[in-house]
């Protein structure tokens, strides 16, 4: 499952990276400029074919693709007939749409997985419980599965898997406040309500026989059922999970927008964190690396393919397939927001550009003088240079740190 989960993974970024450059190419073409390539990858052909002016292909090192617009640049060379189609010669919104495109792209892919996510996999608790599997013993192992001599499960034959718990004891679910204690929990618990971690809470704190009330088949029941003492706390032998409701298009559209908004939040969170990351990188004694709830972690495609992966094998093909389209929708946002910023050679950089032309040409109309023309770019070389070197640079330190100190697998 890990490797399916990884492999999964590749897939996707790849076909966000192919649907990137096809929003290039595609507008582009809509406006009647010349692409001679589309390829998908860097380095050594490994297989093409031309079509009409264009010639489509696969390169050897899957990291990225491009699309050859006639005319990117004014350092370009256009032949004289072709200069009527350059990109350099077309209007300031048509260039602009053009070089937005990608980004646009990827926002779109963000969304739709969001969509998906959220009426696939609902996540609005009702407040309820739902009993996800029931064991044979009342504490199973890490992999949930009952050691040898271990207590049996006062659950099992009495529970079954899709009963919706209630209450517990009159303490009706939804509006019950409870204490949920254990380890890596304060010494005072966590306040919980509602779903699974109020059934656990209730559980705990119990000293008796507990009256659960359960819905199964439509109809409600009432369950008398003694809890054992496994590990110096009650326990009843099940797993119990929330509740969820389907939601429709537009609740599903609401929740997508919402998650997105969430997630360029985060996106700026994880891009702020970067600094301080490559200081532990290099630090003599730096800590483990984890998944934290103030915006994520700073991480390598490797380590991200690494944590699809591990979502794929711990959580099973359901969950692993939701965590894997959660994990697609977060890194084409992340992809789309970092590629607009105004650095070349970044498209940020080429809109910046065109922008400060306009804004220019703007003030010299307004003297009475004639368009400045493209901008020099050579003169932007070494600052263009000095981006990629940098964006490079942290790419390799990344890579290091994700071989080296691996984030930690939130999913165990």
């Amino acid at each position: 499952m890990m490797t399916l989960g990884v492999l999964a993974f590749v897939v996707a970024l790849l076909t966000s990276v192919m649907l990137h450059e096809a929003g290039h190419f595609l507008t582009a073409k809509a406006f009647g400029m010349k692409a001679t390539q589309f390829f998908v990858g860097f380095g050594p052909t490994l297989w093409s074919r031309i079509k009409g002016e264009t010639e489509y292909g696969v390169k050897a090192i899957p990291a990225g693709g491009f699309v050859k617009i006639i005319g990117m640049t004014p350092l370009e060379e256009v032949p004289t007939e072709d200069r009527p189609r350059a990109f350099i010669n077309k209007g300031g919104w048509q260039r602009f749409v053009v070089l937005v495109a990608g980004s646009t792209v990827h926002f779109i892919i963000a969304l739709v997985l969001l969509f998906v996510l959220a009426i696939a996999w609902p996540s609005k608790s009702t407040g309820y419980a739902t009993v996800n599997e029931v064991y044979t013993c009342a504490l199973p192992d890490d992999n949930l599965k009952c050691p040898p001599g271990a207590t049996p499960a006062p659950a099992h034959g009495v529970l079954q898997k899709g009963d919706v718990i209630i209450a517990i004891d009159g303490h009706d679910l939804k509006t019950t406040p409870a204490v949920l204690k254990g380890p890596g929990l304060p010494a005072d618990g966590e306040h919980v309500q509602g779903g699974s971690d109020g059934a656990a809470a209730l559980i705990r704190q119990s000293s008796g026989p507990l009256q659960l009330t359960i819905k199964r088949d439509g109809v409600v029941r009432q369950i008398l059922i003694t809890p054992v003492v496994a590990k110096g706390q009650p326990h009843l032998g099940f797993q119990p999970g929330n509740q969820v409701k389907r939601v429709g298009a537009i609740a599903a559209a609401g929740a997508a927008f919402t998650n997105f908004g969430q997630g360029v939040t985060g996106s700026f969170a994880a891009l702020g964190k970067v600094p301080h990351e490559l200081g532990q990188i290099f630090s003599a004694h730096h800590e483990k690396r984890t998944i934290d709830s103030g915006g994520g972690q700073v991480t390598s495609t490797i380590g991200v393919a690494r944590l699809a992966g591990e979502g794929f094998s711990d959580n099973g093909f359901s969950g692993g397939l939701a965590l894997l389209i959660a994990i697609t929708a977060s890194v084409n946002l992340f992809v789309g927001i970092f590629n607009l910023f105004p650095l070349l050679p970044l498209d940020g950089g080429h809109v910046a550009i065109l922008a400060y032309e306009k804004a220019r040409d703007r003030v010299r109309r307004r003297r009475g003088l004639a368009p400045g023309g493209p901008v020099d770019l050579t003169k932007l070389m070494p600052v263009t240079y000095t981006a990629l070197a940098l964006i490079v640079g942290v790419s390799v330190v990344l890579l290091y740190a994700d071989v080296t100190n691996p984030v930690a697998n939130p999913f165990q």
